[in-house]
């Protein structure tokens, strides 16, 4: 876990050498989990997440005319600029329960807010799926795909479009990817589960390209989003698993570690070393660290990302609230992911926290 105390250090994952080799710059923002239909305490008022989400993207736009830090990493010093594009990882809208509005009101809160935010790529979350499919406790209503769908239609681009009540989650996941001056991204849905990683494995091809994964839960998913392991392998409150992930859970118990789904991750990345960092959302705080896998075979940079509304620390202390800003030198192959706190005052600005920069390729 990281403590406040350290958020504000500087972390650098690798050693960087000046070079003439000079490419093109891609700017993007990473953000996540902006839960429409909670209500947060929020610079002196109660108010709900679409105010809160309004307020995170004035913050995009004061970036654009906002200088980088003197951290050593990419651009340091430069205006940021107009992104190339923004990635958000799910959970658009809050679970329905205790009096949440419906994913629909959410999505629809969502698209409104967020309309001017091009080229937008989103994943969906733990919550807009299990609105989708049911959940452990009572939703009200008891089913409402609609953010589940409206990311895939968006994202997959089907010829027909769905609609709530043509979703089928054991065929309708979204995932997708794109190259851009050489670096592929890839969206893996909630997490890279066995549908996933044959999906990656059949459609990607092996070209070597520096990849980096987006996806909603961390490289080490809790067991209760995994499918659950005791016949019927259905969703209910005595078991408490919520069949989010193709891959049935290793554990039987919901609180245990399953190492053995991790695992299969592990052996995913060994064997795929063009797959460089890992983008998440879920239990949102900023952390920049490196995952070694259950058995220690990888060593994975991972960039975690705040949530605005429910943030680890942020929820209590708002002026920890932060979404990440990427640089990626197309030339050198290096990446530089900063800390962007978007509300230190209680009021619209931008400081700089953590960094750290990584290797995408030789």
């Amino acid at each position: 876990m990281v403590k406040k105390t350290f958020l504000f250090l500087t972390v650098i994952f690798l050693s960087i050498c000046p070079s003439r080799t000079e490419g093109r710059k891609i700017h993007f923002i990473y953000c996540s989990d902006v839960h429409y239909g909670l209500e947060r305490e929020f610079r002196g008022d109660t108010v709900s997440a679409d105010s809160v989400s309004r307020a995170m993207l004035e913050a995009f736009r004061i970036l654009e005319h906002t200088a980088l830090p003197p951290d050593g990493g990419i651009d340091e010093g430069k205006m940021f600029g107009t992104p190339d594009f923004v990635i958000c990882t799910g959970d658009i809208a809050n679970r329905m329960e205790d009096g949440v509005q419906s994913a629909n009101a959410s999505w629809q809160q969502f698209l409104s807010d967020w309309e001017g935010v091009s080229p937008l790529f989103l994943v969906p979350g733990n919550h807009d799926i299990s609105n989708a499919i049911g959940y452990t406790k009572p939703l009200e209503p008891e089913r409402d795909p609609s953010s589940a769908v409206g990311i895939y239609n968006i994202m997959m681009s089907p010829d027909t479009l769905l609609t709530p009540e043509d979703f089928d989650y054991s065929c309708n996941r979204t995932h997708f990817a794109f190259v851009t001056d050489s670096i592929r991204f890839v969206f893996m849905g909630m997490w890279p589960d066995a549908t996933m990683r044959e999906w990656y494995e059949d459609s990607l091809g092996d070209d070597g390209l520096p990849t980096l994964l987006f996806t909603h839960d961390p490289p080490e998913a809790e067991a209760k989003h995994f499918t659950n392991p005791r016949k019927p392998n259905d969703i209910n409150p005595e078991d408490g698993f919520q069949n989010l992930l193709s891959d049935t859970c290793t554990v039987r118990d919901t609180d245990a570690r399953p190492k053995g789904n991790w695992r299969a991750l592990e052996d995913f990345i060994a064997d795929h070393p063009e797959i460089r960092a890992y983008f998440h959302g879920d239990c949102n705080y900023n952390e920049f660290y490196t995952w070694k896998g259950v058995d220690g075979r990888i060593s994975l940079p991972v960039f975690r990302v705040d949530s605005p509304m429910k943030g680890e620390y942020s929820s209590e202390d708002e002026t920890l609230l932060s979404f990440i800003v990427v640089t990626i030198d197309t030339g050198t192959r290096l990446l530089t992911a900063r800390e962007c706190l978007w509300n230190t005052g209680m009021r619209p600005g931008i400081k700089w926290g953590e960094s750290a920069t990584v290797r995408l390729g030789r």
